[in-house]
């Protein structure tokens, strides 16, 4: 025990950040909550010790206002409107990673710019490793993954194997946007070409496979908008070495190298698709370039209405927004189709200005851009003077431009692993500009303004993960069909301040007991927290209407068509079926074109599938409805007829297909 005893030293504070990396990648690729409270605990805790342990002057405190200022306002502003939330019981992980990636960047810039020379190159090529052996491992662990399991398209680690769904190949084709600079970096480091020898190709090759296999395994991602960034990020790279080294630059080598990495990637490629095709199918890449795959051309017109919409939700709350994490809540009053939603807008700026206001979205906007275009043109001062094939400060620059490239058009912050690497190499980078004419921040007030925001946030990261843990047990009961140990769990855990569906489950299990007011209790309390949730207003309607109150029941099932009508056809087949038992006979003919379009467009998403939708209880409510419209509307009998029996077909091919394809190999 007497290594216990030793003082923390700030090469234990690097090899502890390498090791929330590593776990932040290998774990499901930082989805997880548990992820997001291990990484944001770490570094309040970290942020505490170091200003305890810094003396009032210390130089190492001292950091540029540019970088400060904007850093605390984006945490502090988050804060604030977490405060006016109109989802509250979401976004509180997002605070937490908020808060975290910012006192991780100022932490980067104060170790970076207070180390000598020696220990500064010694940390960066530690880092560098690091994600070069943790982006091969993920690669690895995604190579078994994708040849032996039922999902076609590679994810590396990005992915839940409790789940059918949760796979996030987009996740993984931004994280490799952020790391193949750097495998690139530690794999050609130390290379050279003098001749042309044996022992020259032989060390070429092996270089070139280390990074060969990284871009293969991005592009078995098959991300479309991924694949554009990357095109975006070797434009930008050949055009900054062009620019530095110009009419010297040697492009006979590189143009080898080049052909070399992707003739290794396109024969992982190709190896990777053979061996999957032998027990599982492959997407074509044909179907994938001309948009004629499953999604279509969806994932390209969604994109383009969530932006619209995203503009609008931020119009209406400009300076606070509607809450962290609010989006997915109130954006389905804007939807005109069938499942077109998301939990985000899929981009990093219009998500800011939604849901944490415009002054937060500019805030990024000027962070980012400032540092990234300054740690440029410094980059090419230092290349003047000291060229080099493999520039780290270049590849940093790409690195950062690439992933936030892809953040426009696919927003992946919300995985640790993406939005703790940015925020760190975006500290790397600020770290290395020169601003000779810049103010500094008062030491003595940041550190205290640091230590505060990082007590607070702690103290509020450990009481609710602790309760977290408590309904985490709660949720695997219900999963599990215990109802008492369920409700057990879900009591212990009532202290929760941000609870996300708990209340939710406690009104479901209530319901099913018949304890009907203690259900509407639990459901007064969600709405406390949360009034945008159709599916609060749903299950509202559905216990007032066991309770006989028909006209408030209606009313409840009105506002939740009016927040998710387009999401979940039961509501609709509420309203028809309470309006029929009370012989509202008129007021279903009034709604008869409202419940056609509805229908219609119901049954084309269930037809081609759309969002897994045919796997979704949808399918029977929808069939309930279709039947209903058929016995009261006896001349159009067989269009209804029609209808039900075709969704009840594709959704029986689509539900065979999933339980008729090849078993996972792995799980």
């Amino acid at each position: 025990m007497q290594f216990l005893r030793k003082p923390l030293t700030t090469d234990h504070i690097i090899h502890g950040i390498f090791a929330l990396i590593a776990f932040a990648v290998l774990w499901k690729g930082g989805k997880s909550l548990e992820s997001t409270w291990i990484f944001a605990g770490a570094v309040f805790a970290l942020t505490i010790f170091l200003h305890k342990t810094l003396k009032r002057t210390d130089a190492k405190d001292s950091v540029h206002l540019a970088l400060w200022a904007p850093v605390i306002f984006l945490i502090c502003w988050t804060f604030i409107s977490f405060a006016f939330s109109s989802t509250q019981n979401y976004g509180f992980d997002e605070l937490l990673r908020t808060g975290a990636c910012g006192l991780l960047f100022l932490w980067v810039v104060r170790l970076t710019a207070s180390q000598n020379k020696r220990l500064y190159d010694k940390t960066l090529l530690q880092l560098i490793r690091t994600i070069a052996i943790v982006t091969l491992t993920a690669c690895g662990i995604g190579f078994a993954v994708y040849t032996l399991q039922p999902v076609n398209r590679f994810v590396g680690t990005f992915f839940d194997a409790r789940f059918h769904t949760d796979y996030w190949p987009n996740a993984w084709s931004n994280f490799v946007l952020l790391t193949w600079p750097f495998v690139y970096y530690w794999a050609f480091r130390g290379w050279s070409f003098v001749k042309l020898d044996r022992q020259t190709v032989i060390d070429t090759a092996v270089r070139c496979v280390a990074v060969g296999i990284v871009l293969g395994s991005f592009f078995l991602s098959y991300s479309r908008g991924a694949t554009i960034a990357l095109c975006g990020q070797l434009v930008l790279l050949g055009a900054l070495y062009g620019f530095i080294f110009k009419k010297s630059f040697p492009w006979k080598k590189v143009l080898a190298v080049t052909a070399g990495i992707f003739l290794v990637a396109l024969t992982y490629f190709s190896a990777a698709n053979a061996l999957r095709q032998r027990v599982h199918d492959v997407i074509s890449v044909n179907e994938k370039v001309t948009f004629s795959a499953d999604e279509g051309v969806s994932s390209v017109s969604e994109r383009q209405e969530f932006w619209v919409q995203a503009i609008a939700l931020a119009n209406q709350k400009p300076l606070f927004g509607w809450g962290p994490y609010s989006f997915r809540f109130v954006q389905p009053r804007f939807q005109t189709t069938v499942l077109a939603t998301s939990d985000h807008p899929h981009n990093v700026f219009l998500k800011a200005a939604a849901e944490r206001g415009w002054p937060v979205a500019i805030a990024l906007l000027v962070l980012f851009g400032s540092v990234m275009l300054s740690g440029l043109q410094g980059e090419f001062k230092k290349e003047f003077i000291r060229p080099h094939h493999a520039s780290f400060g270049v590849l940093l620059s790409v690195a950062l431009a690439g992933s936030l490239a892809h953040n426009l058009i696919d927003y992946n912050m919300q995985f640790v692993s993406i939005a703790m690497l940015f925020w760190l190499l975006l500290g790397v980078l600020a770290s290395r500009i020169e601003w000779a004419k810049a103010k500094r921040a008062p030491a003595y007030i940041a550190r205290h303004t640091e230590m505060v925001i990082a007590i607070i946030f702690l103290t509020f990261a450990i009481l609710e993960g602790g309760y977290l843990v408590l309904s985490s047990v709660g949720r695997h009961a219900q999963a599990a069909g215990d109802s008492e140990a369920a409700m057990i769990w879900f009591n212990r855990a009532s202290g929760e301040l941000f609870a996300r569906d708990l209340q939710l489950s406690r009104a479901e299990i209530l319901t099913d007991m018949g304890k009907y007011g203690r259900a509407n209790d639990a459901i007064a309390e969600y709405f406390k927290r949360n009034g945008e949730d159709a599916r609060a207003w749903k299950r509202r309607a559905a216990l007032r209407n066991l309770q006989s109150e028909t006209q408030g029941a209606i009313e409840d099932y009105e506002h939740a068509l009016s927040l998710g009508g387009f999401n979940d056809i039961g509501i609709m087949g509420g309203i028809i079926a309470i309006e029929l038992d009370r012989g509202g006979r008129k007021s279903v003919d009034d709604r008869r074109e409202e419940v056609d379009v509805l229908l219609r467009g119901f049954a084309d998403a269930i037809t081609k599938n759309t969002h897994f939708i045919a796997l979704s209880p949808n399918v029977e409510d929808f069939i309930d409805l279709a039947d209903t419209f058929a016995r009261i509307y006896r001349r159009e009998a067989p269009l209804y007829e029609v209808l039900a029996a075709r969704v009840d077909h594709n959704a029986k091919l689509e539900r065979n297909k999933i339980r008729s394809r090849a078993p996972g190999f792995l799980w």
